[in-house]
């Protein structure tokens, strides 16, 4: 029956959709076989679910954990699992960026800056839509919409169905990172998934917040791994901290999705100024999204990668402006020239600090128009193991005694604490008179501190 479902969400137009979004945005312009898209990736997640599934279900009848097996809230977990990406915009996470940066730009003091919804929400807002034929064909099968959108958006666990779509070793993470290595032909990253998912087993885990040191205990049933497969869990979190070290933050990419990013930017501000984008008919998907009150799931939902390429293409050729350029530069792969300023001053914190309070005075007025400024940090678990501290992303292991221990407890951990982070600081600039500029301020924070 679950199946069955599936099928019919397959074919609905919110998850076809997902055939024109590629899962890693503009990554093939540095890996080209990276073009695989948010379907393969959701059909993915939902065999992963499946699999997870089937673990509780063993648990539960073998008595490891108490209480009878809730077909109920298996099905709720199997479908958010495959619609958990239906929400992602075009080129997801630089489009999600764009939308950020412009509230900021359109808040006033009368109109403070607006909380734009995430691409979950929008996920959320697809399964609740009655006008659609998702929420139909999940409440034939026994479901209510609400159920699957709620599991979807939540932050914090409900109960153990939960962890199927966001835990430390949820179905989403155990396909992209197998999937994304191979696509990208990465050698690095590799995991075991086989010997991970025979040592995977549900335990009562205290989710109460690790800052919270006097918080009172909260139980929730949530997977660990067995202390045989602490090994291959120390490989998990060490392959997805290779992945975004090597794919997801490499400075072409990121310098990249700045471009697409003042793309989506620099379209909306025109649209501010103008009610139009030059060429762009006024009824083109991306101008009807970014006027004013133009954000609803239907044009959200009319929104995918092809869309935007093909603005990218009248905008090259009969645009005017920055944006022109922009579009262009996009589309022939003429890429930003990058400033890392790690490079500039390896190991030290303090002059790479100085660094970037003198290029952020000298382009003040360039950021974001043709210089643009990105940042991140990651750190092996912290942000990248266990989600900025979310308590229910901790990686357990299962001692013989069946005590847990989070994996960065071992004396022996190869795996540290979220305390020992990665910075990434990059600077991007269209022009080689810019980069120049740029290379000056570089030497002369060298010369100033000798």
């Amino acid at each position: 029956m679950v199946d069955e479902s599936v099928w019919k969400l397959l074919n609905t137009p919110e998850v076809q959709r997902l055939r024109r979004v590629k899962q890693l945005g503009v990554s093939e312009y540095v890996f080209p076989s990276a073009s695989h898209t948010r379907f393969s990736h959701s059909i993915g997640v939902y065999h992963n679910a499946r699999r997870l599934v089937g673990i509780l279900k063993r648990e539960i009848e073998l008595k490891r954990v108490e209480g009878e097996f809730n077909e109920t809230r298996a099905k709720v977990a199997l479908f958010a699992a495959l619609l958990h990406d239906i929400g992602h915009g075009p080129f997801s996470h630089a489009f999600e960026e764009a939308r950020k940066a412009l509230a900021a730009e359109r808040s006033t003091d009368a109109a403070p800056k607006p909380k734009i919804r995430s691409h979950e929400a929008f996920t959320a807002d697809m399964i609740r839509d009655g006008r659609g034929r998702i929420s139909e064909i999940i409440a034939a099968s026994g479901v209510k919409p609400e159920d699957v959108a709620d599991l979807v958006a939540a932050e914090t666990p409900t109960d153990m169905y939960h962890a199927v779509v966001s835990s430390s070793f949820d179905a989403d993470r155990l396909d992209y990172l197998l999937r994304d290595r191979y696509m990208t032909g990465t050698g690095a990253g590799a995991i075991d998934l086989d010997w991970l998912m025979d040592n995977v087993r549900v335990a009562e885990i205290d989710f109460a917040p690790a800052e919270s040191d006097d918080a009172d205990p909260i139980y929730q049933h949530s997977f660990c791994l067995e202390h045989k497969a602490r090994d291959a869990a120390e490989d998990f979190l060490l392959a997805r901290y290779r992945l975004y070290t090597n794919v997801y933050l490499h400075k072409t990419t990121r310098g990249i999705e700045q471009m697409v990013s003042a793309f989506f930017r620099f379209t909306a501000r025109e649209i501010d100024a103008n009610g139009r984008v030059a060429g762009l008919p006024d009824d083109h998907p991306l101008v009807l999204f970014f006027s004013p009150g133009g954000d609803g799931i239907a044009n959200y939902g009319a929104l995918d990668d092809t869309v935007v390429w093909g603005a990218l293409h009248a905008v090259a050729t009969n645009g005017d402006g920055i944006i022109k350029r922009i579009a262009g530069r996009i589309l022939n792969r003429e890429r930003p020239i990058c400033l890392d300023v790690q490079h500039a001053f390896p190991e030290d914190a303090e002059e790479q600090r100085r660094l970037k309070h003198a290029l952020d005075a000298r382009f003040k007025s360039q950021l974001g128009e043709d210089v643009f400024r990105d940042s991140a940090k990651l750190s092996i678990y912290g942000e990248i193991g266990a989600d900025d501290g979310r308590a229910q992303k901790r990686l357990m292991i299962r001692m013989s005694d069946h005590k847990l221990k989070e994996i960065t407890d071992f004396k022996d951990a190869t795996v540290a604490g979220s305390d020992r982070q990665r910075a990434f600081e990059r600077y991007y600039f269209l022009d080689e008179a810019s980069s120049r500029m740029a290379q000056s301020v570089i030497d002369s924070v060298r010369g100033r501190h000798k």
